[in-house]
């Protein structure tokens, strides 16, 4: 028997399930629910776990509540009762409230751009975006040869913008030769995924390879976040820092 896997049924399903008002209408189409969003997303999550896992033991895979498109409590009113995406990531406990580590992430949903894969952290704490600058204002240089990278550059082209100033940083002139990586206040890499590769039987493999070439900018996140330029390698051991909670992914 074939693994079951995403369609354009799927992504029409999705789009459905978001204009609902009644929290009923799932109710209603449970063989859909469960055949074209439930059974692939859980294929997808077990098969690309199954070797993750042993490459990055220090990463939790999210398999609790795959395919799991309700909305909670207090965002029903606001957004009504169902999701018009699916998320499934890997991360790790930074031992605080208030920041992330670099994680891994994928998401298929039917809006445009919509489907893709991604690493790094989306949103940085202060703390954690004061120390990445240092070091892309002082010695860039791992990244910049990382996005020279033949493989990772195949996957990887440069880091999302999401989450940037609209002007220059306060510690920075604004003719920085990187003044637009320094802007960033989220330090993440994305890929757009075609349809063709949803919807393809060998998709858990094409994840593999995505979230493999994202580790390599995750290890440099870990570098930096616990280095300073001109530092050696050891780990430095900082207090914890305080602010708001990273924006959340799967908002």
């Amino acid at each position: 028997m074939k693994n079951p896997r995403f369609s354009q049924k799927t992504l029409d399903f999705l789009a459905l399930a978001q204009k609902q008002k009644k929290v009923e209408w799932l109710e209603k189409h449970q063989e859909d629910y469960h055949s074209l969003v439930v059974s692939p997303m859980k294929a997808l999550a077990e098969q690309v776990s199954a070797f993750m896992e042993l490459e990055l033991k220090n990463y939790k895979f999210k398999k609790r509540n795959i395919g799991n498109i309700k909305r909670p409590a207090d965002r029903v009113k606001d957004k009504g009762p169902f999701k018009d995406f699916l998320t499934f990531g890997a991360d790790r406990d930074s031992g605080s409230r208030f920041e992330d580590l670099p994680s891994l992430y994928f998401m298929i949903s039917p809006r445009e751009g919509e489907i893709f894969s991604a690493g790094g952290l989306y949103m940085s704490s202060h703390a954690q975006t004061k120390k990445i600058r240092q070091w892309i204002d002082a010695n860039p240089k791992a990244l910049m040869d990382l996005f020279k990278d033949k493989k990772f550059s195949k996957v990887y082209k440069t880091l999302g913008e999401d989450h940037k100033l609209k002007t220059k940083p306060r510690d920075y002139a604004l003719d920085h030769p990187r003044i637009e990586w320094l802007k960033l206040t989220g330090f993440y890499v994305y890929r757009p995924i075609p349809k063709k590769e949803i919807f393809s039987p060998n998709f858990a493999e094409i994840l593999i390879r995505d979230w493999r070439e994202a580790i390599k900018f995750n290890n440099l996140l870990d570098d930096w976040l616990h280095t300073s330029p001109g530092q050696s390698s050891q780990k430095i051991l900082e207090k914890p820092s305080f602010g708001l909670h990273p924006y959340d992914w799967e908002d």
